[in-house]
């Protein structure tokens, strides 16, 4: 067993700046002390990296009144970020040895929506003095507002989107499948720095690079939580590009993430090859004009339930409410969504999402049609939400493309 105090000889060729990881602790002990918790302890390994800056397995115990610190059950053999004390354990038991006033500790923080009955049972073995609360919606409320490092690797993310629409722009053409051009985005993608995986919080969801979707596959739902499936190639995996080719005046619909350094941005353009039929135009007019409400309405103080509101009275009114963010019983109950570590971060734009929203909030809304006949048009932006306003972090042109 080792103890290792903050130094920095061995410290490699990260960043120096560790404030945000003292700001999070910060913000988290602000929280622990309204709440009046004694300990919280965070196990996730991309929790433990949003508060240290390390993707470890281990546990993170967050005293009340001591400083942090972090046991690492692997890796032990890589260097990690010397952003606070640490220890490398075998087992939890030996937590226990580390010089923290256990007795004084009676209320204990857990995120019970990530935690396991038997991680819980084995957090309860080694503390079975403690009461257990659930602080899950206290720190995914935190991780809502982003910091500064934060919003600037969305940013980079979202500028990587920009030249792969460009460049599906010059690919896309009668003949290609949606898995060929997906496949050849995603390594221009790689090329750029998109690590290429994609973390969701709901454990029952999975999401890959791209839904490439033309035609009647824009229609297809999947087990994902998305307005849009897709057929996929596999039924292990029923969701996302086909061998479906691309053909002449149907939409292709491009929904990409990107995680660059950790962040995910979330965007989709729809595409056509050719004249756009009239119906299709008409029909995407209208989804801009819901669009517009989204946008005007993203703003500080309003909550993500009256945005989601605004949007459906907005397609209500265009006589598009019953084909609005998918097909009969399949319709999502989403508009949008926060992004950041994960794809399904708070706030959700959704009736009954009543968290006011709040600047440095960064959300993905994704208003999709989805004409029975025609198939689906869609757009996405990740927004940041400011006090001076809306910044799009996606640049690319946001009408109707044709090719």
């Amino acid at each position: 067993m080792v103890l290792t105090h903050l130094r920095t000889e061995l410290y490699m060729n990260w960043s120096n700046n560790w404030r945000w990881f003292v700001e999070r602790i910060d913000k988290i002990k602000r929280i622990m002390e309204k709440k009046e918790i004694d300990l919280a302890i965070i196990h996730n390994p991309l929790e433990i990296f949003y508060f240290t800056g390390n993707m470890v397995q281990g546990m993170l115990f967050i005293p009340l009144e001591e400083d942090p610190v972090l046991f690492i059950r692997r890796p032990k053999e890589r260097p990690i970020k010397k952003t606070l004390t640490y220890q490398y354990i075998d087992r939890l038991g030996e937590i226990l040895s580390y010089p923290l006033s256990w007795k004084n500790i009676k209320k204990i923080g857990v995120e019970k929506d990530i935690t396991t009955l038997s991680m819980l049972e084995r957090i309860k073995k080694i503390l079975p003095y403690g009461e257990f609360e659930d602080i899950s919606l206290e720190i995914r409320s935190l991780r809502m507002i982003k910091d500064e490092e934060e919003i600037n690797k969305i940013r980079k993310a979202g500028k990587i989107i920009d030249s792969l629409f460009a460049k599906a722009k010059e690919l896309i053409n009668e003949g290609i499948t949606e898995r060929e051009l997906a496949l050849e985005l995603e390594y221009i993608s790689k090329q750029m720095g998109n690590i290429g995986i994609y973390r969701m919080r709901n454990r029952d969801n999975e999401a890959s690079f791209a839904h490439i979707l033309s035609g009647a596959n824009t229609l297809v739902s999947s087990y994902l939580d998305a307005p849009t499936g897709g057929m996929g190639i596999s039924s292990a995996f029923p969701q996302g590009p086909s061998n479906r080719k691309f053909k002449k005046g149907e939409p292709i619909g491009i929904d990409i993430m990107i995680n660059y350094d950790g962040y995910i941005t979330d965007a989709t353009r729809t595409f056509v090859i050719g004249e756009i039929p009239d119906k299709l135009k008409l029909l995407n007019q209208k989804l801009m004009e819901i669009f517009s409400i989204l946008k005007e309405n993203l703003i500080p103080g309003n909550t993500a339930e009256e945005v989601a509101l605004k949007a459906l009275e907005t397609a209500k009114k265009l006589g598009v409410d019953d084909i609005f963010m998918g097909i009969g019983r399949d319709r999502v109950k989403f508009i949008g969504h926060g992004v950041g570590l994960e794809v399904d971060e708070f706030p959700f734009i959704m009736r009954g999402f009543k968290i006011p929203l709040r600047e440095n909030v960064v959300v993905a809304v994704e208003p999709k049609l989805m004409d029975p006949e025609l198939g689906m048009v869609g757009i996405e932006n990740t927004f940041l939400i400011t006090e001076k306003g809306l910044e799009s972090l996606i640049k690319f042109e946001e009408y109707l493309i044709r090719i």
